[in-house]
C-alpha cells in the first residue's frame, strides 16, 4: 500500500510517498552519535568514510567502529569495516588516522563487497555497544547515499522521481511505493533505497537471465544519467524525469 507521508514527520521528506507512515517514522528515529568525520579519508591506503558510530559505555569508556570503501583493483569498490580505538573522548577513536583493526572486502563484485561488509559492521556493533534496532537500517541508507553520488558529474540535471511496483501482482494485492519530482541525486538515492528495501521479495522471484540481478540493478542506477526502468525480480523500478 502507498501512503502519502503527513507533514511534520521530517521536513525533508514532506509530501513524499512511502509504504507506510510507520516505515517512515522509522526511518527518522534517532540514531547514536557520531563524529563529524563522513566523506573524509583515513588511513594510508585512503579509505573514505561512508559511515561512523562512538559512543559512551556504561563503564565510562568510549567505543566506536566506522564503515569504509576505495577504488580498488579494476575499478571494483573494496570496503573496510574497522574496529576504532577505545578510549576517553568521542575524539580518540582514531590515532595519527589509524584504527585498532579491521577486515576488509576486495572481492570482484562491488555489491558483494558492499552486502558482506554490511553484514560484517552490524556483527561488530555488538562488540562495540552501538547497536540498536535500526543500525542496519542506517547503515544501509549511508550505503545508499554514497552510491547515489559515485556516477559521472552531469550538467544541467533534471528533477528526477523514483519508484517501484510488482510487476505482476496476480492474486496479491499491488504494491509499489514513488517519490515526487526531486533534485537528481535525491531521488536516485530513493531509489536505492526502495531496491535495499525489497531486496529479499525481488530475490525470491528472481531468475537468471530473465531479470537484472543485484549487481545489474544497482550498477544501472548509479551510472544512471537519466530516465531508466527495470525489471528486478518481480518488480518494476523507474527513474524518470520531470517533463520540461
Amino acid at each position: 500500500m502507498t501512503c502519502h507521508v503527513r507533514p511534520g514527520i521530517n521536513p525533508a521528506l514532506t509530501a513524499r510517498a512511502w509504504h507506510s507512515v510507520d516505515d517512515l517514522e522509522w526511518l527518522d528515529e534517532p540514531t547514536h552519535r557520531t563524529e563529524d568525520n563522513m566523506g573524509k579519508t583515513v588511513g594510508i591506503e585512503g579509505w573514505t568514510i561512508v559511515h561512523q558510530t562512538r559512543q559512551k559505555h556504561y563503564d565510562d569508556r568510549f567505543y566506536g567502529q566506522f564503515l569504509g570503501t576505495r577504488e580498488g583493483r579494476n575499478s571494483v569498490a573494496e570496503w573496510i569495516v574497522g574496529r576504532q580505538y577505545d578510549g576517553k573522548s568521542m575524539e580518540d577513536g582514531f590515532r595519527d588516522g589509524e584504527w585498532a583493526y579491521s577486515t576488509r572486502f576486495q572481492g570482484p563484485w562491488a555489491t558483494d563487497n558492499a552486502d558482506a561488509a554490511l553484514k560484517k559492521y552490524v556483527e561488530m556493533s555488538h562488540d562495540t555497544f552501538v547497536w540498536d534496532r535500526i543500525f542496519e537500517q542506517r547503515t544501509g541508507e549511508a550505503i545508499d547515499k554514497h552510491w547515489a553520488g559515485t556516477g559521472s558529474a552531469i550538467a544541467d540535471v533534471p528533477r528526477m522521481s523514483a519508484g517501484w511496483q510488482r510487476s505482476n501482482p496476480g492474486h496479491l494485492a499491488p504494491q509499489g511505493s514513488h517519490t515526487i519530482y526531486l533534485p537528481f541525486y535525491e531521488a536516485k538515492y530513493y531509489l536505492l533505497h526502495f531496491l535495499r528495501s525489497t531486496q529479499l521479495s525481488a530475490m525470491a522471484h528472481l531468475t537468471q537471465g530473465v531479470t537484472l540481478d543485484r549487481h545489474q540493478a544497482v550498477e544501472l542506477v548509479t551510472k544512471a544519467t537519466g530516465s531508466v526502468r527495470f525489471e528486478y525480480g518481480y518488480n518494476t523500478y523507474w527513474f524518470v524525469a520531470e517533463a520540461s
